[in-house]
């Protein structure tokens, strides 16, 4: 979801129609794709499995064909030429997940999980080189890790052993992610690829795995051949990524990734010396010194690189805005007044947001380091004690940072207020009541956020206001909640009315957060300015309890408004959070927008609201992008953005609503979405008055255009061939295969993208892994070591009276057999043997039904593969 904040030539009625363009379309693309999903892992049974593949691929087909569609229609477009809609082929490629999905789910095909998403990738890969949209390679790059890590899930750990290192599979990840790093890099060098994101995520996941193994490796097997090749890699990349992002194409953000690498393997490595030498307690304060004199080296070096102005330009987006929002929007009348979109940049005095993270995780570090070495060197033994210490520590805090302390003894004054504020509220846990430790901490928070003048103090502060504010709140949503002390409160409190309450408490932090981002942007002066920490405490505290919070839809709001009146009202305002911060940040601009624009874009975010009260995170989600974009705040978007990712993801696990609900209200408001983009096209040229001149004639078709276009067809044709091949050969083998019924023993959980289903252990596996002991050339290895180091196989089947199949051998192949026995592969898989599969998909909600499931009936064909059928109850009948 590409949505920019940067200040827009031209008008900025053009500015906030482009924008609404590509967030209308991109916010439907990711909702519509869940729904999709959501639909497929509700297992809905009242569509046959014609009408179930017929649609999906109806609409991937629909989507696909609209891209190619697009990108011809769209070759006139200043800076589009060539390029294929990403946003379209990104849906496709979501919904070639889902149809994937739904064929695994139909069918009970057992395959690997991660072979589900190697396919997807495999498949997506034509669509990704058509399109060369950041979007659909981000796509494709997170399918590949998901494949390469449930891979490394499935196989890897099987064997690795033989190797005795656990850094093998943080080098594959590693590798994988530098690997596919290296070819983004030589695409925005020939091609002029986007690197705003891309580059980030991918190094991050290739640092995160270098540097999480060389931190933990030798805590399971000590110091190795392993562990010492681990951090040979890590160093290795280190320098590699550091020389090429300082040297030759300046990033940042990356270099404070590598930074924060170093900072936490130095401080691993230190550590471990320290112990070493016994020092006991007292090791803790040289390791929060050093974490804090190399998170303020750090800063100095990222923000001296900065200063510089040798960063090189960034690379133009092969994207361009009109191909993303699948229309072009019209450009800027010529002669109309130039208005900024964006207020002022925050003044250079403020470090860059990565250096704040990066001096934030030290202060976070020290501080726990601190409070490490209060506990174990007994200097605080009492509760009362902790109250007094704590004081002492905010005290001594603030005062260093109020006076002309250098950086590092800045970064100690924080640690040292910020561990204050935790003994604080470990000493008044069990001497106070619930009510009067919310207002204590809310007070002592409150001064140290006003006295203290460093942002990331502000920042941990405004957290702990945060958790008192909602506490408090909590406390006068429940009035049954009783007057005992803090953490009785937490641990008795029912958790189904706790999630009652989330939501309210979610809504009036955003609120707050929404109120200050606009206090703090609106107005220049310090105070004003100093409410941003406590913005962004109150977004994050908020994020976090709407991705635990389930939504309600219109017609459950009378009976919240029975049970408890004020959550019910609280709930929709958090539906109409988003309408009024379009309103806070478009009625400023009045003079230069449109009636339609400034009434318009309020009124359809209220008809919205009704399609995401069972999904409140994406009406959260998108009052930040509209109050980013309208107060210049481009983090601010950005993490509207990762938050909607985040929810979705999140929000298909929840219970609360069904799937089946969930895709109709996804898919409703998604729709709605695309309607408005429609709208957000064809107003401005319904309004026209002037006549136009005539109608342009559209260039030839280019040859790079003509080649994406017939990518994107290839990829379409690929991804019907092999669904419908698959499908054709599961049908065969439905059709002619042998019944064969088989021992269970089931559970139910919920599956990535294909919804509820029983895992399965049948009982022939036992039988599988005994013979398989029975017959190895070491009698003395155990049924672990057995599996890890056999391969996959027959067994061979003979069946009873009843038709029930009983294990007689294992061999390497289908042959030899007598007459009446039926050949059956299995699979050994994560030191377990899988026949045929390992779980059974059912609708949702219908656990109670197949609980008494005591058999699976297959068809078998000659050559040992298999599908499970149905459910069998203790008597073989079909459930």
């Amino acid at each position: 979801m590409q949505v920019g904040t940067e200040r827009q030539a031209g008008s900025e009625l053009h500015a906030w129609r482009q924008f609404l363009a590509r967030s209308t379309l991109w916010l439907g693309v990711l909702l519509l794709g869940s729904a999709a999903i959501c639909w497929v892992a509700a297992n809905w049974q009242d569509m046959s499995k014609v009408q179930r593949f017929a649609g999906a691929q109806t609409l991937l087909a629909v989507c696909a064909l609209a891209a190619a569609w697009a990108g011809l229609r769209l070759r006139t477009a200043a800076g589009a030429r060539g390029a294929i809609p990403g946003a379209l082929l990104a849906l496709a490629g979501i919904l070639l997940g889902a149809l994937l999905a739904l064929l695994g789910q139909t069918y009970q095909t057992g395959a690997d999980t991660w072979e589900l998403f190697a396919w997807w990738a495999v498949l997506l890969l034509p669509w990704a080189l058509a399109a060369a949209s950041q979007a659909v390679w981000l796509l494709w790059t997170l399918v590949v890790n998901v494949a390469m890590v449930l891979w490394l899930g499935e196989r890897v750990f099987s064997w690795w052993g033989l190797l005795g290192a656990t850094y093998l599979p943080a080098l594959i990840v590693a590798g994988l992610n530098l690997a596919m790093l290296a070819g983004w890099e030589l695409a925005a060098r020939r091609w002029r690829a986007s690197t705003l994101v891309g580059p980030r995520l991918l190094a991050a996941l290739a640092i995160g795995a270098l540097v999480m193994s060389t931190m933990y490796t030798d805590l399971f097997i000590g110091r190795s051949y392993g562990s010492t090749t681990g951090s040979i890699a890590w160093l290795v990349v280190t320098l590699v990524l550091g020389f090429y992002y300082q040297k030759v194409r300046r990033d940042l953000v990356i270099l404070a990734m590598l930074a924060a690498g170093v900072i936490c393997v130095s401080l691993r490595v230190v550590g471990e010396w320290l112990l070493r030498l016994e020092p006991g307690a007292w090791a803790a304060l040289p390791l929060a010194a050093l974490l804090m004199a190399e998170a303020v080296w750090a800063a100095r070096w990222l923000r001296g690189l900065a200063a510089e102005g040798k960063t090189a330009a960034p690379a133009a987006d092969a994207e361009p805005a009109s191909a993303s929002a699948g229309n072009p929007v019209d450009p800027a009348p010529a002669g109309e007044p130039v208005a900024q979109v964006t207020p002022p940049a925050t003044p250079a005095a403020d470090a860059p947001w990565y250096v704040q993270c990066l001096l934030g995780l030290s202060a976070w570090l020290a501080t726990l380091l601190l409070l490490l070495f209060i506990g174990l060197s007994q200097i605080v033994n009492t509760q009362e004690g902790a109250l007094v210490a704590g004081l002492v520590l905010c005290a001594a805090g603030v005062a260093v940072l109020r006076s002309e302390a250098g950086p590092f003894w800045r970064q100690c004054g924080t640690a040292m207020a910020f561990a204050g504020e935790l003994l604080v509220i470990f000493g008044i846990s069990d001497s106070t009541s619930f009510t009067n430790a919310c207002l204590f901490v809310l007070a002592l928070a409150v001064a140290v956020y006003v006295l203290g003048t460093d942002l990331i103090l502000r920042f941990l502060s405004g957290l702990l206001i945060a958790g008192a504010a909602a506490g408090l709140i909590w406390r006068g949503l429940s009035p049954a909640l009783v007057d005992e002390n803090l953490f009785d409160a937490l641990w008795r409190f029912d958790s189904a009315r706790a999630a009652f309450l989330w939501l309210p408490i979610a809504v009036t932090g955003a609120w707050g957060a929404a109120v200050a981002f606009s206090l703090s942007r609106r107005d220049a002066s310090p105070r004003a300015r100093a409410l941003a920490p406590l913005a962004w405490a109150f977004l994050l505290s908020v994020q976090c309890m709407v991705w635990l919070a389930g939504g309600i839809s219109a017609q459950q709001l009378p009976a919240m408004w029975a049970v408890n009146p004020r959550s019910a009202v609280l709930v929709v305002a958090g539906a109409l959070l988003p309408a009024a911060a379009a309103l806070s940040v478009l009625w400023p601009r009045r003079r230069v927008l449109t009636a339609g624009l400034l009434w318009g874009v309020p009124l359809a975010l209220l008809i919205l609201a009704l399609f995401w009260l069972p999904s409140p995170g994406v009406g959260f989600a998108l009052a930040w992008l509209l109050l980013g974009f309208g107060l210049g705040l481009r983090s601010l978007t950005v993490f509207g953005v990762g938050s909607l990712l985040v929810y979705l993801g999140v929000y298909y696990y929840q219970l609360e609503v069904p799937l089946l609900q969930k895709a109709v209200w996804l898919g409703g408001g998604a729709l709605l979405l695309f309607f408005l983009r429609v709208m957000v096209w064809l107003v401005p040229r319904l309004m026209r008055t002037r006549e136009d001149g005539p109608r342009a004639i559209l260039p030839p078709v280019s040859a790079v255009l003509r080649w994406r276009t017939v990518g994107v067809l290839g990829g379409l044709a690929l991804v019907l061939a092999v669904a419908n091949g698959s499908i054709w050969q599961r049908e065969q083998l439905l059709g002619s295969g042998r019944v064969v019924i088989l021992e269970l023993a089931p559970v139910d959980p919920r599956s990535l993208m294909q919804g509820d289903y029983m895992a399965l252990n049948f009982a022939a596996s036992r039988d599988v892994t005994r013979l398989r002991k029975d017959g190895s050339r070491d009698p003395a290895l155990t049924q672990d070591e057995v599996l890890n180091y056999e391969p996959d196989g027959y067994l061979v089947l003979a069946q009873d009276e009843r038709g029930v199949g009983k294990v007689l051998r294992i061999q390497p192949g289908t042959q030899p057999r007598a007459d009446g026995e039926v050949p059956l592969r299995y699979r050994v898989r994560d030191n377990s043997v899988r026949i045929v599969t390992n779980a059974y998909f059912f609708p949702e909600g219908q656990a109670k039904r197949y609980e008494v499931a005591r058999f699976g009936e297959l068809r078998v064909g000659e050559n040992g593969e298999a599908l499970l059928v149905r459910m069998l109850g203790a008597d073989l009948q079909p459930l």
